[in-house]
């Protein structure tokens, strides 16, 4: 099941509990996995990101993401080597 974030969440990812909704909503869904299409996303905080990470990681879902844009890239694969070492 594919999920546009970006659509569902605004293009403007800052709030920790954003990413935590996030998956929330993932592990309520009868679906084992996920694809989160970030294509609409312009900005995303370090604080967004690791709590998505940290979310996901403890999620018994298969989530992987799409469209992740270069700027955006790189803070989510901080927060991904910070929460996944």
């Amino acid at each position: 099941m594919m999920i546009n974030v970006g659509a569902e969440f605004g293009t403007h990812l800052e709030s920790s509990e954003i990413a935590v909704e996030l998956i929330d909503i993932l592990n309520k869904l009868p679906a084992e996995e996920f694809i989160i299409d970030f294509k609409d996303v312009t900005f995303v905080t370090m604080n967004y990101a690791q709590a998505y990470y940290n979310s996901k990681y403890q999620s018994s879902k298969r989530i992987s993401e799409i469209n992740i844009s270069d700027e955006i890239s790189v803070v989510m694969g901080a927060a991904d080597e910070a929460c996944n070492p």
